[in-house]
């Protein structure tokens, strides 16, 4: 079997998995229980505290064909066609190096093609959206405005000071919390009992003190 790195292995896949962030968990697990998920958030912090992770996890949540608690069952139908690479109702988009004008127009263009799961959303995840151009942020705005029923944008972003007000005032922003140490060094001995590694108690709190409130 082929090996898969760590940080893949134990990845979030479901809200209840998700360290440190319970106030953003719980308001997302009842905007999807309610029927009520909005269009358009921001999740920004800093790195390794679960933007990208969470922006997965509600995508795959919202398409879910029976949610459980909020979260994506990870069974039906909907949820294994979204583990596959040819998936078109979940986008993933690295502004880093998809920052023009162009590419997001090109995004916006295609946005009123409905989803393939009927009834579903097309999601669409902004990584580090702070590295757009001032013109793809208006291109980006235009959307946003006036979007699609069943769009979805999550922008992630480590800067948010970057980000124009006229996107910001679109968004439900969420603020992700630096973890507690104490939270990451419960989080490693998870992690080295499910691998079957030994560890000292101090060699563990000295790896998440140099993690700074990171999981990463």
């Amino acid at each position: 079997m082929a090996y898969t790195s760590l940080y893949r292995r134990f990845r979030p896949d479901t809200f209840d998995k998700v360290i440190g962030q319970e106030h953003i968990v719980k308001t997302l697990v009842n905007q999807i229980k309610n029927k009520a998920v909005g269009h358009a958030y921001l999740f920004t912090g800093t790195r390794g505290t679960g933007k990208t992770s969470v922006a997965k996890i509600l995508a795959r949540a919202v398409n879910c064909d029976s949610p459980v608690n909020g979260s994506p069952c990870g069974k039906c139908h909907s949820c294994q066609e979204m583990k596959l690479s040819t998936n078109f109702d979940i986008l993933e988009i690295d502004a880093a190096s998809n920052n023009s004008v162009d590419q997001i127009r090109e995004l916006t263009e295609k946005i009123n093609y409905a989803p393939v799961k009927e009834g579903g959303y097309k999601v669409y995840i902004i990584d580090e959206v702070h590295m757009l151009t001032k013109s793809a942020y208006n291109a980006l705005l235009k959307t946003l405005e006036e979007p699609p029923t069943h769009a979805i944008f999550i922008l992630c972003t480590t800067e948010v000071q970057a980000i124009p007000q006229t996107i910001l005032s679109r968004c439900l922003r969420f603020d992700f919390r630096l973890i507690p140490t104490a939270k990451l060094v419960s989080h490693l001995k998870s992690v080295y009992d499910a691998v079957g590694a030994k560890y000292e108690d101090d060699a563990l709190m000295l790896i998440a003190q140099a993690g700074a409130g990171s999981v990463r």
